[in-house]
């Protein structure tokens, strides 16, 4: 089962079942324990999976919700979730992250060390699951079903809401619009991943890119980094609107840019020139054009969160004297993918302060009063690779 999308008030539900039909029971968490909210409305799956919405929530309250099939015989494993601080309010935030779950490090143990954070939501910054080189619609949903049930998904998704994008392999290695028949393989992928994993739909293509917010302290701004590459952009002139204009009017502490792909500079480093054309460097008006912005109209509080390239690490955005320099990008991940070699013929510098070449999970602290955020790496066996905390305001 699989929480997504939590807002102060509700949540989005999805699961695969077996039954014909499952019921939820939903409790709340109080001081003395558990009080049940809810139980007993029935669902049927379609295509066997089941799509809900669970309304009339509290707001920043743990809730537990687990689901029933036919007389109560048979039950899903119990799911914690946690709905969004409201506005007008501000606390810590705390959030895990990663990127890159391919078959080299299945079941993925490093995930599964978020089940005892007791976190906020989880971020999955794409390559959930790699269907390449044979993309249908049979191959997207089984990858999915298998993902979701590997231990180390299994961990994440009963502890905690996930707020999810994609990039490439969710559809096909480096894909691109040019492909005949690409209009079809993307709805059969698209409709596999808006099945898997439950998402609010704002606006563009596949509806991915939106703005969740956890009250005063914490905005999400969820890109779409792969659907849009027309024309020379890397993503539509409408979504970088949206993200110009939805940066300038947050009023929250942190404003985070979940990015599948690297915006960071890599300026110096043997990333230099590879895949270049494949982040946002590759696309310099673009990328230019919202970090001018971000330092034209002073939007405070910026931090870019991506994945893709197979290691972890935290860099300044830009060389000093770019329009980026004050800004922060954190690299997470690879979950399972194998970890890019490159990574091993890297130094940490002085722009790049940190560098984990390993399996890895991220767990993040926003704290709005200090204005700071700490971002730990975490590996298989539950040890600290790397801990580091930014001083964003």
């Amino acid at each position: 089962m699989q929480v997504g999308d939590a807002m102060p008030t509700s949540v989005l539900v999805s699961a695969r079942i077996l039954e014909p039909s499952a019921a939820p029971t939903v409790m709340k968490g109080v001081e003395s324990g558990w009080e049940e909210v809810a139980s007993g409305q029935l669902y049927d799956p379609v295509d066997g999976v089941v799509h809900f919405e669970l309304t009339d929530l509290v707001p920043d309250t743990t809730y537990s919700i687990a689901l029933y099939g036919p007389g109560g015989i048979r039950r899903s494993r119990v799911t914690r979730f946690r709905t969004a601080v409201p506005a007008g309010a501000s606390r810590i935030i705390r959030f895990g992250a990663t990127s890159g779950m391919g078959p080299a490090n299945e079941p993925w143990p490093n995930l599964s060390q978020s089940l005892p954070e007791r976190l906020d939501f989880f971020l999955l910054l794409g390559d959930t699951i790699y269907a390449d080189y044979a993309p249908n619609q049979f191959v997207y949903v089984e990858k999915y079903k298998t993902a979701l049930s590997l231990p180390g998904m299994n961990d994440t998704t009963a502890g905690t809401s996930l707020v999810a994008t994609w990039d490439d392999h969710e559809i096909d290695d480096n894909w691109s619009w040019s492909t005949p028949g690409m209009q079809q393989t993307f709805d059969e992928a698209l409709a596999a991943f808006r099945q898997a994993i439950p998402y609010r739909q704002g606006p563009g293509v596949t509806g991915l890119w939106r703005k969740l917010s956890w009250g005063d302290a914490l905005d999400l701004f969820v890109l779409d980094c792969r659907s849009e590459r027309l024309n020379g952009n890397y993503v539509s002139p409408e979504q970088l609107t949206w993200l110009e204009q939805s940066l300038l009017s947050s009023t929250a502490t942190f404003k985070v840019i979940v990015n599948s792909v690297p915006i960071f500079d890599f300026a110096g480093t043997i990333m230099q020139s590879l895949g270049v054309d494949d982040r946002w460097q590759g696309f310099p008006a673009q990328r230019s054009q919202i970090l001018q912005f971000i330092r034209d109209q002073n939007v405070t509080g910026v931090v870019w969160i991506s994945g893709d390239v197979h290691f972890a690490a935290i860099g300044q955005v830009d060389i000093v004297g770019g329009p980026g320099d004050d800004l922060w990008d954190v690299l997470v991940g690879p979950c399972g993918s194998a970890v890019n070699p490159a990574a091993y013929l890297m130094e940490v510098t002085e722009n790049m302060p940190i560098l984990v070449a390993d399996f890895s999970t991220t767990f993040f602290e926003a704290d709005p009063d200090a204005g700071t955020l700490r971002c730990r790496f975490v590996g298989d066996a539950g040890q600290t690779l790397a801990d580091h905390t930014l001083q964003v305001l």
